[in-house]
Protein backbone atom coordinates (compact mmCIF):
# COMPACT_ATOMS: atom_id res chain seq x y z
CA UNK A 1 0.00 0.00 0.00
CA UNK A 2 1.55 3.64 -1.24
CA UNK A 3 1.32 6.53 1.75
CA UNK A 4 -1.14 8.52 1.00
CA UNK A 5 -0.47 11.64 -0.65
CA UNK A 6 -1.07 15.30 -0.62
CA UNK A 7 -3.13 17.28 -3.57
CA UNK A 8 -0.11 18.26 -4.80
CA UNK A 9 1.25 14.95 -4.83
CA UNK A 10 -1.81 13.70 -6.61
CA UNK A 11 -1.74 16.18 -9.16
CA UNK A 12 1.73 15.09 -9.45
CA UNK A 13 0.85 11.83 -9.93
CA UNK A 14 -1.69 12.12 -12.61
CA UNK A 15 0.76 13.64 -14.71
CA UNK A 16 3.48 11.17 -14.53
CA UNK A 17 0.75 8.78 -14.80
CA UNK A 18 -0.43 10.17 -17.98
CA UNK A 19 3.05 10.49 -19.50
CA UNK A 20 3.52 6.89 -18.80
CA UNK A 21 0.25 6.15 -20.30
CA UNK A 22 1.72 7.68 -23.98
CA UNK A 23 4.40 5.57 -23.48
CA UNK A 24 2.79 2.63 -22.98
CA UNK A 25 0.86 3.15 -25.71
CA UNK A 26 3.52 3.96 -28.15
CA UNK A 27 5.24 0.87 -26.82
CA UNK A 28 2.29 -1.41 -27.42
CA UNK A 29 2.15 -0.05 -30.93
CA UNK A 30 4.55 -2.31 -32.27
CA UNK A 31 3.29 -5.65 -30.91
CA UNK A 32 -0.86 -4.85 -30.78
CA UNK A 33 -2.90 -6.38 -33.10
CA UNK A 34 -2.41 -3.96 -36.62
CA UNK A 35 -6.26 -3.80 -37.51
CA UNK A 36 -6.07 -1.74 -34.58
CA UNK A 37 -3.38 0.47 -35.74
CA UNK A 38 -5.91 4.24 -36.83
CA UNK A 39 -7.36 4.06 -33.41
CA UNK A 40 -4.82 3.62 -31.56
CA UNK A 41 -2.56 7.09 -33.12
CA UNK A 42 -5.98 8.54 -33.45
CA UNK A 43 -7.00 7.94 -29.23
CA UNK A 44 -2.68 8.54 -28.39
CA UNK A 45 -3.47 11.92 -30.32
CA UNK A 46 -6.22 13.15 -28.36
CA UNK A 47 -4.38 11.53 -25.11
CA UNK A 48 -1.95 13.54 -24.90
CA UNK A 49 -3.84 16.57 -25.14
CA UNK A 50 -6.12 16.00 -22.23
CA UNK A 51 -5.39 16.10 -18.26
CA UNK A 52 -6.01 13.53 -15.73
CA UNK A 53 -8.95 14.63 -13.63
CA UNK A 54 -8.54 15.98 -9.77
CA UNK A 55 -10.68 16.12 -7.20
CA UNK A 56 -11.66 19.88 -8.06
CA UNK A 57 -12.99 18.48 -11.59
CA UNK A 58 -16.85 18.43 -10.47
CA UNK A 59 -17.66 14.83 -11.81
CA UNK A 60 -15.03 13.48 -9.48
CA UNK A 61 -15.36 14.95 -6.68
CA UNK A 62 -16.19 12.34 -4.81
CA UNK A 63 -14.02 9.75 -6.00
CA UNK A 64 -10.17 10.51 -5.95
CA UNK A 65 -7.52 8.22 -7.77
CA UNK A 66 -5.38 7.58 -5.28
CA UNK A 67 -5.53 3.83 -5.62
CA UNK A 68 -3.58 4.29 -8.76
CA UNK A 69 -0.66 5.60 -7.21
CA UNK A 70 0.09 1.42 -6.24
CA UNK A 71 1.46 1.39 -10.06
CA UNK A 72 -1.86 0.05 -11.41
CA UNK A 73 -0.21 2.18 -14.52
CA UNK A 74 2.81 1.03 -14.69
CA UNK A 75 2.13 -2.70 -15.48
CA UNK A 76 0.52 -4.03 -17.93
CA UNK A 77 -1.51 -7.52 -17.38
CA UNK A 78 -0.09 -10.45 -18.82
CA UNK A 79 -1.59 -13.37 -20.56
CA UNK A 80 -3.51 -16.23 -18.58
CA UNK A 81 -5.62 -18.58 -18.21
CA UNK A 82 -9.15 -18.72 -18.79
CA UNK A 83 -10.58 -20.58 -15.59
CA UNK A 84 -12.76 -23.41 -16.18
CA UNK A 85 -15.26 -22.40 -13.21
CA UNK A 86 -16.73 -19.55 -14.85
CA UNK A 87 -20.67 -19.13 -14.61
CA UNK A 88 -22.28 -19.57 -18.13
CA UNK A 89 -25.35 -16.95 -17.91
CA UNK A 90 -26.20 -17.20 -21.95
CA UNK A 91 -26.42 -19.58 -24.85
CA UNK A 92 -23.23 -18.36 -26.21
CA UNK A 93 -20.41 -17.17 -24.45
CA UNK A 94 -17.14 -15.19 -25.29
CA UNK A 95 -14.28 -14.88 -22.28
CA UNK A 96 -11.85 -12.37 -22.85
CA UNK A 97 -8.99 -12.83 -19.96
CA UNK A 98 -6.89 -9.38 -19.27
CA UNK A 99 -8.50 -7.73 -22.41
CA UNK A 100 -7.41 -10.52 -24.91
CA UNK A 101 -9.52 -13.01 -26.47
CA UNK A 102 -9.73 -16.68 -25.71
CA UNK A 103 -9.98 -18.09 -29.29
CA UNK A 104 -11.84 -21.15 -27.85
CA UNK A 105 -14.58 -19.75 -26.91
CA UNK A 106 -15.75 -17.44 -30.03
CA UNK A 107 -18.96 -19.69 -31.01
CA UNK A 108 -21.49 -17.44 -32.18
CA UNK A 109 -25.25 -18.08 -33.08
CA UNK A 110 -26.85 -17.57 -36.97
CA UNK A 111 -26.85 -13.56 -37.82
CA UNK A 112 -23.53 -12.41 -35.23
CA UNK A 113 -20.11 -12.26 -36.88
CA UNK A 114 -17.32 -11.61 -34.86
CA UNK A 115 -14.50 -8.72 -35.89
CA UNK A 116 -11.07 -8.36 -33.92
CA UNK A 117 -11.63 -4.34 -34.61
CA UNK A 118 -12.42 -1.08 -32.80
CA UNK A 119 -14.03 2.19 -34.01
CA UNK A 120 -13.14 5.27 -33.38
CA UNK A 121 -16.54 7.02 -31.68
CA UNK A 122 -18.12 10.15 -31.02
CA UNK A 123 -18.61 10.35 -26.73
CA UNK A 124 -15.31 8.81 -26.17
CA UNK A 125 -13.37 11.68 -24.18
CA UNK A 126 -12.34 10.84 -21.18
CA UNK A 127 -8.88 10.38 -20.25
CA UNK A 128 -9.35 6.26 -19.31
CA UNK A 129 -11.40 5.82 -22.53
CA UNK A 130 -8.74 7.41 -24.89
CA UNK A 131 -5.80 5.32 -23.06
CA UNK A 132 -8.38 2.46 -23.88
CA UNK A 133 -7.90 3.30 -27.29
CA UNK A 134 -4.43 4.03 -27.57
CA UNK A 135 -3.41 1.16 -26.18
CA UNK A 136 -5.02 -1.80 -26.86
CA UNK A 137 -3.79 -5.00 -28.20
CA UNK A 138 -7.42 -6.97 -28.53
CA UNK A 139 -11.00 -5.92 -29.49
CA UNK A 140 -14.00 -7.76 -30.43
CA UNK A 141 -16.55 -6.58 -32.48
CA UNK A 142 -20.16 -7.80 -32.76
CA UNK A 143 -22.26 -7.29 -35.70
CA UNK A 144 -25.60 -8.63 -35.97
CA UNK A 145 -27.13 -8.81 -39.56
CA UNK A 146 -30.51 -7.18 -40.45
CA UNK A 147 -33.79 -8.55 -39.86
CA UNK A 148 -32.32 -11.24 -37.73
CA UNK A 149 -34.12 -12.39 -34.70
CA UNK A 150 -30.67 -13.86 -32.32
CA UNK A 151 -31.43 -17.51 -31.18
CA UNK A 152 -30.02 -17.38 -27.66
CA UNK A 153 -28.32 -15.74 -25.70
CA UNK A 154 -24.52 -14.15 -26.04
CA UNK A 155 -22.87 -14.07 -22.53
CA UNK A 156 -19.02 -11.97 -22.90
CA UNK A 157 -16.86 -12.23 -19.53
CA UNK A 158 -14.81 -9.93 -19.09
CA UNK A 159 -12.00 -11.72 -16.62
CA UNK A 160 -9.10 -10.00 -14.80
CA UNK A 161 -6.19 -11.63 -13.02
CA UNK A 162 -2.85 -10.85 -11.58
CA UNK A 163 -1.19 -10.88 -8.20
CA UNK A 164 0.43 -7.56 -8.10
CA UNK A 165 -0.71 -4.33 -9.02
CA UNK A 166 -1.65 -3.95 -13.05
CA UNK A 167 -4.32 -2.43 -15.31
CA UNK A 168 -5.41 -4.18 -18.82
CA UNK A 169 -7.88 -2.70 -21.58
CA UNK A 170 -10.83 -4.41 -22.87
CA UNK A 171 -12.83 -3.19 -25.54
CA UNK A 172 -16.12 -4.44 -26.87
CA UNK A 173 -18.46 -3.16 -29.68
CA UNK A 174 -22.22 -4.16 -30.84
CA UNK A 175 -24.49 -3.07 -33.54
CA UNK A 176 -27.42 -4.39 -34.36
CA UNK A 177 -28.82 -4.28 -37.97
CA UNK A 178 -32.26 -3.02 -39.20
CA UNK A 179 -34.98 -4.87 -37.35
CA UNK A 180 -32.67 -7.43 -35.64
CA UNK A 181 -32.92 -8.41 -31.89
CA UNK A 182 -30.78 -9.51 -29.42
CA UNK A 183 -29.75 -10.45 -25.12
CA UNK A 184 -26.34 -9.54 -24.71
CA UNK A 185 -25.15 -10.25 -20.72
CA UNK A 186 -21.92 -8.52 -20.60
CA UNK A 187 -20.00 -10.13 -17.23
CA UNK A 188 -17.01 -8.48 -15.22
CA UNK A 189 -15.00 -11.03 -13.02
CA UNK A 190 -11.68 -11.31 -11.83
CA UNK A 191 -8.92 -12.01 -8.92
CA UNK A 192 -6.25 -9.47 -7.80
CA UNK A 193 -5.07 -6.15 -7.64
CA UNK A 194 -5.85 -5.31 -11.48
CA UNK A 195 -7.18 -2.30 -12.72
CA UNK A 196 -9.90 -3.21 -15.66
CA UNK A 197 -9.97 0.11 -17.97
CA UNK A 198 -13.35 -0.97 -20.21
CA UNK A 199 -15.07 0.54 -23.31
CA UNK A 200 -18.23 -0.73 -24.34
CA UNK A 201 -20.00 1.14 -27.01
CA UNK A 202 -23.59 -0.20 -28.77
CA UNK A 203 -25.16 1.02 -31.68
CA UNK A 204 -28.66 0.46 -32.71
CA UNK A 205 -30.39 0.92 -36.13
CA UNK A 206 -34.25 1.05 -37.57
CA UNK A 207 -36.72 -1.23 -35.71
CA UNK A 208 -33.50 -2.82 -33.24
CA UNK A 209 -33.76 -4.12 -30.07
CA UNK A 210 -31.61 -4.91 -27.10
CA UNK A 211 -31.67 -6.35 -24.27
CA UNK A 212 -28.41 -5.27 -22.49
CA UNK A 213 -27.04 -6.88 -19.11
CA UNK A 214 -23.69 -5.23 -17.39
CA UNK A 215 -23.13 -7.22 -14.31
CA UNK A 216 -20.12 -6.02 -12.13
CA UNK A 217 -18.69 -8.55 -9.61
CA UNK A 218 -14.92 -8.21 -9.20
CA UNK A 219 -12.76 -9.38 -6.08
CA UNK A 220 -13.20 -6.16 -3.51
CA UNK A 221 -9.15 -5.46 -3.99
CA UNK A 222 -9.51 -4.86 -7.73
CA UNK A 223 -10.49 -1.13 -9.56
CA UNK A 224 -12.97 -0.89 -12.42
CA UNK A 225 -12.80 2.26 -14.86
CA UNK A 226 -15.62 1.92 -17.39
CA UNK A 227 -17.62 3.74 -20.13
CA UNK A 228 -20.68 2.63 -21.76
CA UNK A 229 -21.82 4.33 -24.66
CA UNK A 230 -24.91 3.64 -26.25
CA UNK A 231 -26.45 4.99 -29.41
CA UNK A 232 -29.61 4.53 -30.96
CA UNK A 233 -29.03 5.37 -34.68
CA UNK A 234 -32.31 4.13 -35.62
CA UNK A 235 -36.06 4.15 -34.47
CA UNK A 236 -35.03 1.10 -31.76
CA UNK A 237 -35.46 -0.03 -27.99
CA UNK A 238 -32.41 -0.17 -26.05
CA UNK A 239 -33.30 -1.69 -22.20
CA UNK A 240 -30.11 -2.02 -20.10
CA UNK A 241 -29.95 -3.25 -16.70
CA UNK A 242 -26.94 -2.68 -14.59
CA UNK A 243 -26.05 -4.53 -11.35
CA UNK A 244 -22.54 -3.11 -9.63
CA UNK A 245 -21.16 -4.28 -6.39
CA UNK A 246 -18.50 -1.71 -5.75
CA UNK A 247 -14.57 -2.25 -5.35
CA UNK A 248 -11.47 -0.25 -4.17
CA UNK A 249 -11.96 1.86 -6.96
CA UNK A 250 -15.08 1.09 -9.16
CA UNK A 251 -16.00 4.49 -11.65
CA UNK A 252 -18.77 3.98 -14.55
CA UNK A 253 -19.28 6.77 -16.97
CA UNK A 254 -22.93 6.19 -19.31
CA UNK A 255 -23.40 8.39 -22.13
CA UNK A 256 -26.15 7.68 -24.27
CA UNK A 257 -27.08 9.43 -27.63
CA UNK A 258 -30.71 9.14 -28.62
CA UNK A 259 -30.23 10.21 -32.46
CA UNK A 260 -33.66 8.93 -34.44
CA UNK A 261 -37.54 9.84 -33.50
CA UNK A 262 -39.05 7.70 -32.07
CA UNK A 263 -36.36 5.70 -30.15
CA UNK A 264 -37.18 4.14 -26.58
CA UNK A 265 -33.92 4.23 -23.92
CA UNK A 266 -34.80 2.39 -20.53
CA UNK A 267 -32.11 1.81 -18.18
CA UNK A 268 -32.32 0.25 -14.56
CA UNK A 269 -29.35 -0.52 -12.23
CA UNK A 270 -28.96 -1.59 -8.62
CA UNK A 271 -25.31 -0.98 -6.94
CA UNK A 272 -23.76 -1.87 -3.67
CA UNK A 273 -21.01 -0.35 -1.71
CA UNK A 274 -20.31 -2.48 1.78
CA UNK A 275 -16.89 -2.47 4.29
CA UNK A 276 -14.82 -0.05 2.28
CA UNK A 277 -15.64 -0.04 -1.23
CA UNK A 278 -16.43 2.35 -3.74
CA UNK A 279 -18.86 3.26 -6.69
CA UNK A 280 -19.22 6.20 -9.03
CA UNK A 281 -22.16 6.33 -11.38
CA UNK A 282 -21.76 9.14 -14.27
CA UNK A 283 -24.81 9.17 -16.08
CA UNK A 284 -25.57 11.41 -18.99
CA UNK A 285 -28.38 10.89 -21.65
CA UNK A 286 -28.08 13.30 -24.92
CA UNK A 287 -31.63 14.13 -26.65
CA UNK A 288 -30.92 15.12 -30.05
CA UNK A 289 -33.97 14.75 -31.88
CA UNK A 290 -37.66 15.26 -31.25
CA UNK A 291 -40.63 12.82 -29.86
CA UNK A 292 -38.03 10.38 -28.10
CA UNK A 293 -38.16 8.61 -24.36
CA UNK A 294 -35.94 7.77 -21.82
CA UNK A 295 -36.67 6.55 -18.49
CA UNK A 296 -33.78 5.44 -15.54
CA UNK A 297 -34.49 4.16 -12.37
CA UNK A 298 -31.51 3.00 -10.16
CA UNK A 299 -31.31 2.07 -6.37
CA UNK A 300 -28.23 2.22 -4.22
CA UNK A 301 -27.33 0.71 -1.53
CA UNK A 302 -23.97 1.49 1.44
CA UNK A 303 -23.17 -0.12 4.23
CA UNK A 304 -20.50 0.02 6.98
CA UNK A 305 -17.74 2.90 5.26
CA UNK A 306 -18.75 1.87 2.13
CA UNK A 307 -19.41 4.83 -0.32
CA UNK A 308 -21.89 5.48 -3.58
CA UNK A 309 -22.46 8.36 -5.90
CA UNK A 310 -24.86 8.64 -8.65
CA UNK A 311 -24.89 11.90 -10.78
CA UNK A 312 -27.64 11.24 -13.57
CA UNK A 313 -27.78 14.10 -16.40
CA UNK A 314 -30.78 14.26 -18.89
CA UNK A 315 -29.94 17.07 -21.41
CA UNK A 316 -32.62 18.00 -23.73
CA UNK A 317 -30.92 19.85 -26.94
CA UNK A 318 -32.87 22.78 -28.83
CA UNK A 319 -34.33 20.60 -31.31
CA UNK A 320 -35.75 17.80 -28.75
CA UNK A 321 -39.29 18.95 -28.97
CA UNK A 322 -41.61 15.90 -27.83
CA UNK A 323 -39.72 14.16 -25.58
CA UNK A 324 -40.30 12.50 -22.51
CA UNK A 325 -37.18 11.33 -19.99
CA UNK A 326 -37.69 10.99 -16.54
CA UNK A 327 -34.68 9.47 -14.17
CA UNK A 328 -35.21 8.35 -10.50
CA UNK A 329 -32.88 7.05 -7.86
CA UNK A 330 -33.49 5.97 -4.41
CA UNK A 331 -30.46 5.07 -2.16
CA UNK A 332 -30.61 3.31 1.30
CA UNK A 333 -27.66 3.71 3.73
CA UNK A 334 -27.60 0.41 6.11
CA UNK A 335 -25.43 2.30 8.80
CA UNK A 336 -24.45 5.77 9.93
CA UNK A 337 -20.80 5.26 8.64
CA UNK A 338 -21.76 4.75 4.86
CA UNK A 339 -22.40 7.31 2.26
CA UNK A 340 -24.17 8.29 -0.38
CA UNK A 341 -24.57 11.12 -2.45
CA UNK A 342 -26.86 11.65 -5.43
CA UNK A 343 -27.31 14.39 -7.41
CA UNK A 344 -29.88 14.20 -10.71
CA UNK A 345 -29.75 17.27 -13.20
CA UNK A 346 -31.46 18.55 -16.22
CA UNK A 347 -30.36 20.70 -18.82
CA UNK A 348 -33.49 21.30 -20.98
CA UNK A 349 -33.47 24.11 -23.93
CA UNK A 350 -36.17 23.33 -25.34
CA UNK A 351 -40.50 24.08 -24.13
CA UNK A 352 -41.67 21.22 -25.48
CA UNK A 353 -40.80 18.59 -23.44
CA UNK A 354 -41.82 16.73 -20.14
CA UNK A 355 -39.20 15.59 -17.85
CA UNK A 356 -38.76 14.79 -14.27
CA UNK A 357 -36.42 13.41 -12.16
CA UNK A 358 -35.94 12.49 -8.00
CA UNK A 359 -33.18 11.45 -5.72
CA UNK A 360 -33.99 10.20 -1.92
CA UNK A 361 -31.62 9.12 0.78
CA UNK A 362 -33.27 7.18 3.40
CA UNK A 363 -31.94 4.64 6.29
CA UNK A 364 -33.65 1.33 7.43
CA UNK A 365 -37.15 1.49 9.14
CA UNK A 366 -36.35 1.19 12.87
CA UNK A 367 -40.02 0.17 13.14
CA UNK A 368 -39.79 -2.50 10.29
CA UNK A 369 -36.55 -3.71 12.28
CA UNK A 370 -38.32 -4.48 15.25
CA UNK A 371 -41.09 -5.53 13.79
CA UNK A 372 -39.11 -8.39 12.25
CA UNK A 373 -37.00 -8.85 15.70
CA UNK A 374 -40.01 -9.47 17.99
CA UNK A 375 -40.84 -12.19 15.80
CA UNK A 376 -37.23 -13.75 16.18
CA UNK A 377 -35.46 -12.34 13.46
CA UNK A 378 -31.78 -11.55 13.88
CA UNK A 379 -31.22 -7.78 13.49
CA UNK A 380 -28.67 -8.60 10.88
CA UNK A 381 -30.96 -11.20 9.27
CA UNK A 382 -33.70 -8.65 9.21
CA UNK A 383 -31.52 -5.40 7.70
CA UNK A 384 -31.07 -8.30 5.56
CA UNK A 385 -34.26 -9.02 4.49
CA UNK A 386 -35.30 -5.00 4.32
CA UNK A 387 -32.48 -4.34 2.47
CA UNK A 388 -33.84 -7.09 -0.18
CA UNK A 389 -36.77 -5.72 -0.43
CA UNK A 390 -35.35 -2.35 -1.26
CA UNK A 391 -34.47 -3.55 -4.39
CA UNK A 392 -36.64 -6.13 -4.79
CA UNK A 393 -39.05 -4.62 -7.52
CA UNK A 394 -35.46 -4.24 -9.96
CA UNK A 395 -34.65 -7.65 -9.47
CA UNK A 396 -38.23 -9.29 -10.14
CA UNK A 397 -38.45 -7.20 -13.06
CA UNK A 398 -35.36 -8.63 -14.86
CA UNK A 399 -36.73 -10.15 -18.19
CA UNK A 400 -33.61 -12.86 -18.13
CA UNK A 401 -35.05 -15.36 -15.99
CA UNK A 402 -31.40 -16.87 -15.78
CA UNK A 403 -29.74 -13.41 -14.79
CA UNK A 404 -32.51 -13.14 -12.36
CA UNK A 405 -32.04 -16.21 -10.92
CA UNK A 406 -27.83 -15.24 -10.83
CA UNK A 407 -28.87 -11.82 -8.96
CA UNK A 408 -30.97 -12.98 -6.22
CA UNK A 409 -28.36 -14.96 -4.26
CA UNK A 410 -25.56 -12.78 -5.60
CA UNK A 411 -27.48 -9.27 -3.96
CA UNK A 412 -28.22 -11.75 -0.55
CA UNK A 413 -24.62 -12.08 -0.56
CA UNK A 414 -23.92 -8.78 -1.03
CA UNK A 415 -26.36 -7.52 1.51
CA UNK A 416 -25.76 -10.14 4.18
CA UNK A 417 -21.76 -10.29 3.98
CA UNK A 418 -20.61 -7.97 6.86
CA UNK A 419 -22.32 -6.86 10.29
CA UNK A 420 -21.42 -3.84 12.16
CA UNK A 421 -20.90 -3.88 15.88
CA UNK A 422 -24.56 -3.49 17.09
CA UNK A 423 -25.18 -6.63 15.17
CA UNK A 424 -22.60 -8.63 16.26
CA UNK A 425 -23.81 -7.48 19.78
CA UNK A 426 -26.92 -8.22 19.15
Amino acid sequence: MSALLSPEDLKRQALANVQHVVESAEDAASTANPALTALRDNSLAALKAVVFPGRKTEQWKYTSLQPLADGHLNQRATAAATPADLPKLGDYRLVLVNGRLDESTSALPDGVTLKREASRLEGLTTPFALYNGAALDDAITLEVAANTDVAGTVQVIHYADGDQPAHCNTRLEVVLGTGSRMTLIEQYLGRGPVLTNAVTAIETRDNAHLSHYRLQSEARDSLHIGTLLLRQSGVSRIDSYQLMAGNRLRRNDVRAFIDKSGAELNMNGIFVARDRTHIDNQLCVEHRVPDCTSNQVYRGLAGEKGKAILNGRIHIHPGASGTLAELSNKNLLLNPGAEIYTKPELEIYNDDVKCAHGATVGQLDAGQQFYLQARGVPLAEAKRMLSLGFVNELVMGLPDQTVADWAQPWLAGELGQSRSADEEAA
